[in-house]
């Protein structure tokens, strides 16, 4: 009893005296109106709008003061959900400005969040203006005693008479209510539309996340068409401690631009420092302000622009430990239909060049262009071209060019794949982990015949992290070998699993006249593949102890590529 005296006598300190006579550095707390223009309906007798709140400091108590024209009269003042508890200092006025505010007993706010709505009698038909001229924060101190912030923010909300009734009633912008935690507070560029999920909005979305097939938590939100209007940028804003949880976690952000999924731990630590809220902006890029070679490739696909901020404050985000899922709508041709596999994702490089996504599919089903990236840019939808002099009649000819558009696999020189040609066990396992798109450092002592001069190297000792290469038993990898069927079968029974797909059907082979060669080792890995349909066989065999050509490899890879993505 004695603290909450304690917190409320200090709170109406605050508010009585001027608030520049109590006020310390400043902490770069803002807050503002989540909107600095309304037209009132022709009708309408009221209005209201939000105050939005962002310190990433946590304060305990918070002092506005708010000053209207002759046209406008403060009529009430609704605290969000976020306030939950804390107490409510009814409105005084003075020197014609209207205070208010609310108190808790602890350091208990922090973030970015709506922290009440405004409601203002407007009966007049001429414009009018709201100031929202002060502003204090109050933190306590482990003393006893208490520090105080004043923003001063002097924002202005432009008030105008419509000639028209407006779809919605006497309220053009009713706010928040405190309840969504979200509003537009694009600033000064009226081409940006801010949404800011608040710490309330957030735990309402994690206890409404459900898990998917791998067991991974979505936390969705959506941002509507009819909120973003004719802007063309949007910039989401949540609390950090979203992705900052012990358990596999993923954020999904759906907007009329797009879907952007985000994992856990999405921003490295080094990078993250004491950072509470993460922004995510999303913006649409006109393809005549690409690069002429860029433009010329994208032609007038759409072209999507992603950066992360922290606090704010814009960052050059890169991490390969946790990609970022990206869905574009996009509409195919019917010329284009025929060959979608050679749709495909592209960025802008550092020189104004296109590169190719590898893992950009499209999905003719949904009409939308989906790739993962660890690093962002630009990002815009290309036709993409790789053709073999000799692959014309291959069997495998569509997974060979759709692989290799993407970078994935490569041919024997610059025109010919050599498709019936055996593949190295140390190829086919850089082709492989090049699919999975998996970053892994080996905590292993390697293998005595890769050496770290060998191309493969990388990609050898991240299949050996991942638990998909073990070796030939005696501390070599044998990588100039070539590999077997069955050897191909349980590497690419592990990656699944390595991927979160594993495969978990299993099939007799006792249909195959061949079934006795195939090693016991290796059994349970046929068996799942035969199962899943993408092993087979050849007119009743499986040929379990041949070796795998490049055109097999180019058709399994290709499944696989096509299960992940």
């Amino acid at each position: 009893m004695k603290k909450k005296l304690l917190a409320g006598l200090l709170f109406i300190c605050f508010l009585v005296l001027p608030f520049n006579a109590l006020a310390f550095a400043a902490d770069s707390s803002t807050v503002q109106f989540s909107k600095q223009a309304i037209e009132v309906d022709k009708n309408a007798s009221s209005f209201s709008v939000d105050l939005v709140l962002n310190s990433q400091t946590p304060f305990s108590s918070a002092e506005f003061g708010i000053k209207t024209d002759s046209h406008v009269q403060l009529k009430s003042v609704t605290y969000s959900q976020a306030i939950g508890s804390a107490s409510q200092v009814s409105m005084k006025e003075k020197n014609g400005i209207s205070y208010f505010g609310f108190f808790d007993t602890s350091n208990h706010f922090s973030g970015s969040f709506t922290a009440c709505t405004l409601t203002f009698t407007y009966t007049d038909s001429a414009a009018a203006v709201v100031t929202l001229a002060e502003t204090s924060l109050t933190r306590l101190t482990g003393t006893g005693g208490a520090t105080s912030e004043s923003l001063t923010p002097n924002q202005t909300l432009q008030i105008t008479r419509s000639a028209s009734n407006t779809p919605g009633g006497g309220t053009p912008d009713p706010g928040n209510g405190g309840n969504t935690g979200t509003g537009n507070t694009g600033g000064s560029d009226s081409n940006v539309y801010t949404h800011v999920i608040d710490n309330t909005k957030a735990l309402e979305a994690l206890e409404h996340a459900a898990l998917n097939s791998q067991n991974i938590k979505i936390v969705s939100f959506e941002v509507k068409s009819t909120d973003v209007g004719g802007a063309k940028e949007i910039a989401f804003q949540l609390p950090y401690s979203l992705f900052n949880a012990d358990e596999k976690r993923q954020v999904e952000i759906n907007t009329p631009f797009g879907t952007v999924t985000i994992p856990d731990h999405v921003i490295p630590a080094g990078q993250l420092g004491s950072a509470q809220s993460l922004t995510l902006r999303v913006k649409q890029v006109d393809p005549a302000t690409l690069p002429a070679s860029a433009q010329q490739q994208a032609g007038s696909r759409p072209v999507l622009e992603l950066h992360f901020e922290l606090n704010g404050k814009a960052i050059e985000w890169k991490n390969e430990q946790a990609p970022v899922q990206v869905v574009l709508p996009f509409t195919l041709s019917p010329t284009e239909k025929v060959n979608a596999d050679l749709i495909v994702a592209a960025y802008v490089d550092g020189n104004g060049k296109l590169q190719i996504v590898p893992t950009g599919r499209f999905h003719a089903e949904n009409g939308e262009m989906s790739f993962s990236t660890t690093h962002f840019s630009l990002y815009t939808i290309v036709n993409g071209s790789k053709a073999f002099k000799d692959t014309t009649s291959s069997w495998a000819r569509q997974d060979i060019e759709a692989l290799a558009i993407r970078g994935i696999i490569n041919g024997t020189t610059a025109d010919t794949f050599s498709p019936n040609a055996n593949i190295t066990r140390a190829d086919f396992t850089k082709l492989l982990v090049g699919v999975l798109a998996k970053h892994a450092e080996s905590t292993g002592m390697g293998f005595k015949d890769v050496t770290s001069k060998a191309y493969y190297y990388e990609a050898v000792m991240a299949a050996q992290a991942l638990g998909l290469a073990s070796g030939s038993g005696d501390g070599k990898f044998n990588p100039g070998a070539s590999i077997s069927r069955q050897d191909m079968m349980v590497l690419l029974d592990r990656a699944f699993a390595a991927a979160g797909h594993p495969l978990k059907e299993t099939a007799a082979l006792s249909g195959y006249k061949d079934a006795a060669k195939v090693a016991a080792y290796a059994k349970p890995s046929v068996e799942k593949l035969i199962a899943s349909g993408i092993i087979n066989g050849s007119n009743g065999y499986l040929t379990p102890q041949n070796n795998l050509t490049r055109a097999e490899a180019a058709k399994v890879l290709h499944s696989l590529y096509n299960e992940l993505y």
